[in-house]
């Protein structure tokens, strides 16, 4: 599939290789095309071994312990899972970042901008949704959804997938919810087979609660409902919030309920620090409002390729890859 380079086209179908068919390489970021020095090396196990390593000349990002990856592609992420793999994603325009980011990468687009909802709408509720299903002819689709007032009128954020009728089907939602308080009116929108949940804790926008007791017991009970879920916490640490939240996520992540299950992953510890686009707000995605885009061609200060974000949900999914089923 070749969708468009600026906006997220609503639908579109793979074209998978053939015999017939040669397609070209993709981007060494998203982990396709691995050299013959990784192919005998285990997928990374845990956030430590992840976070510690850099990224290559392509944009790759490769860990200094011998491990490895998950590759960016819907086939690699439910090549062993159920038919129904959800993740969903909670936090600010960061999070909308990575979102942006997993969805062109999984659709193997390399430059992208993306545009971001008015504080008006967001007060009433946004909510993003990307769709991958691959179903029992073997033809590969996904679909796009953007929703708003989603705090009055929830809505279906994915069409049905019955395993009857798919083979595969990878479900991703993007929930606008940048304070505590925000993600726990809308936990109730995390479908109950989520395998993974990946959630902002407050960031700048909690500036004196360090970590919100209400939160972290609603996650727990939720974690102790559904005992497949996983949890990342993404956390934007740069902005004025307190110090001692760190450790205090840390602690909460490592050694509090479900700890087997959690993962807490600082957003500096994988990022690319010299880079013109994420140097004064940490968006390492293009915003359309902020740069010239015209029939696919963007006009930026540099690619709007998002390696970070990139980067940063290929650590996540690995270190939670027994949640979708990818170890027995």
């Amino acid at each position: 599939m070749k969708p468009n380079l600026c906006v997220l086209p609503i639908s579109g179908k793979w074209i998978l290789p053939t015999t017939t068919t040669h397609l070209s390489p993709l981007d060494g970021r998203f982990g396709i095309n691995q050299d013959s020095n990784n192919t005998d090396k285990p997928l990374c196990r845990t956030m430590k071994q992840l976070v510690d390593g850099t990224h290559d000349e392509s944009g790759n990002w490769i860990p200094n312990s011998f491990c490895t990856l998950v590759p960016l592609s819907p086939f690699s992420w439910t090549e062993r899972s159920p038919c129904q793999t959800t993740i969903v994603m909670m936090g600010d325009s960061h999070v909308r970042n990575l979102f942006t980011a997993t969805v062109n990468g999984l659709r193997g687009v390399s430059y992208f901008t993306e545009a971001h909802a008015d504080d008006a709408m967001k007060s009433r509720g946004v909510a993003e949704s990307y769709q991958w299903v691959l179903n029992n002819e073997g033809v590969a689709s996904d679909r796009i959804g953007i929703f708003s007032d989603t705090k009055e009128n929830p809505p279906q954020f994915f069409d049905e997938c019955s395993c009857r009728q798919v083979l595969r089907c990878l479900n991703i939602l993007f929930l606008w919810a940048p304070t505590f308080n925000e993600q726990m009116i809308q936990f109730h929108l995390v479908p109950s087979n989520t395998a993974l949940l990946i959630v902002e804790p407050g960031n700048a926008y909690e500036p004196t609660n360090k970590l919100d007791a209400d939160w972290t017991e609603k996650i727990d009970d939720m974690m102790e409902e559904y005992p497949r879920l996983h949890l990342n916490t993404f956390h934007f640490v740069w902005g004025n919030q307190p110090q001692e939240r760190t450790q205090a996520l840390i602690e909460w992540t490592a050694h509090g309920k479900h700890a087997e299950r959690k993962s807490y992953l600082r957003q500096d510890e994988i990022y690319v620090a010299n880079g013109l686009q994420g140097r004064a707000t940490f968006h390492f995605a293009c915003g359309l409002g902020q740069k010239d885009t015209w029939s696919d061609t963007i006009t930026a200060a540099e690619p709007c390729s998002d390696v970070t974000d990139t980067s940063q949900i290929r650590a996540i999914v690995t270190a939670h890859f027994d949640a979708l089923g990818g170890i027995e």
